[in-house]
């Protein structure tokens, strides 16, 4: 008689196309059906929903509540918890799979149901600042198993007194990236990019821990006849960290500035349109745009802000100390100058180990041995 499969539910905040939130729709798009059998919960009615396999059944829970739901709060009667049990009840998971440190108070129902939980981690020390002390304590404490998206993660959480931390790098479905060709001519002619021109572009939401800001900085130390233009793209939220930066950026004549907000259509093609990747961030777990960008034969030039210092090879980029704008800036200067080589095929080779196959197996594992 076969076993039965174990049965998860997958908790994520927004089903985005955060590299997070994408992680998870890898894994529920190519496990092993007949291992195991799951759900997501979801916060929010994101766009990457859309796309799950069809036999992943999708709960929905309001993160935001209306009059009704607020007066069942005041009342003793919590939405979300009243939600989330009753999907308990229905699912019967042998174990929850929470995404993100953001979810701690789906770790704490959790241990007062007694249930089984994985955490999975993909923040550094910059975010925990965004939830309070409890809600950490909660997550590190009350997690029977937390998996970090890198080394340096996976080292913050054993820090925090965690019990068990296990690493499990970020990975890419590298067949579903497929840049538009005649697209990417139209793009490069769009920033007047001629072929004598260099062009560098950055992917993230225009935060601080992203280093949107420095993107001013980074021009300003460009000399005049660089023929470098910069790109951003990724969603421009509306705070004054980035209309400040706006307005910075305008008064830059020497080098064009491209903020052209987020691409999901056409993002392949647009990372494809593009010459080099900088990786601006002040921390960076490992996001998956590093190996996006390596795939698509970008050389990358980082700041040594965690986890790219863990990826990033002479072959395929260059490592900066961390805010070092000149040597960032010389670094760019020297790629597009072409100083160095880019062994793709080499960097193809080592990317191997990011695929989907070898890490969706990984995780298994993880999971058999939890």
């Amino acid at each position: 008689m076969s076993n039965p499969r174990i049965r998860i539910l997958f908790f994520t905040p927004y089903g985005t196309r955060t590299g997070s939130e994408v992680l998870i729709y890898y894994i529920l798009k190519y496990m092993d059906r007949t291992k195991f059998e799951a759900g997501l919960v979801c916060f929010a009615n994101g766009e990457l929903l859309n796309d799950l396999p069809k036999d992943i059944p999708v709960f929905q829970v309001p993160g935001k509540f209306n009059l009704k739901q607020k007066i069942a709060f005041h009342l003793g009667f919590h939405p979300v918890t009243r939600a989330l049990k009753k999907i308990h009840e229905d699912f019967k998971a042998d174990l929850w799979y929470i995404n993100t440190i953001m979810l701690a108070d789906v770790v704490k129902l959790a241990s007062e149901l007694h249930i089984p939980t994985i955490t999975h981690v993909h923040e550094l020390s910059n975010m925990y600042s965004q939830i309070f002390g409890t809600e950490f304590k909660t997550i590190v404490e009350q997690s029977d198993m937390i998996i970090g998206c890198s080394d340096i993660v996976k080292k913050c959480m054993e820090e925090s007194g965690a019990k068990r931390v296990e690493r499990l790098y970020n990975f890419v479905d590298f067949e579903e990236i497929k840049p538009d060709k005649s697209r990417v001519a139209a793009i490069r002619q769009e920033w007047g990019a001629t072929p004598e021109d260099f062009v560098w572009i950055m992917s993230g939401t225009s935060s601080e821990r992203k280093g949107f800001d420095l993107l001013p900085d980074i021009a300003l130390q460009l000399p005049k006849n660089s023929k470098i233009h910069l790109v951003w793209v990724g969603k421009l939220t509306n705070d004054g960290l980035v209309y400040w930066t706006e307005q910075r950026c305008k008064k830059i004549d020497h080098v064009k500035i491209h903020l052209i907000g987020s691409k999901k259509e056409d993002y392949d093609s647009y990372m494809d349109a593009a010459d080099g990747f900088m990786l601006l961030s002040r921390q960076e777990p490992f996001g998956l745009v590093l190996l996006e960008a390596a795939w698509l034969g970008k050389p990358i030039v980082s700041f040594e802000s965690g986890g790219p210092s863990e990826f990033i090879s002479t072959d395929m980029g260059s490592l900066v100390p961390n805010l070092n704008i000149p040597e960032f800036v010389n670094k760019m200067i020297e790629w597009s100058e072409r100083k160095y080589t880019y062994d793709l095929e080499g960097v193809r080779k080592k990317l191997s180990s990011f695929s989907i196959e070898k890490r969706v197996r990984e995780w298994e594992d993880l999971i058999d041995s939890f």
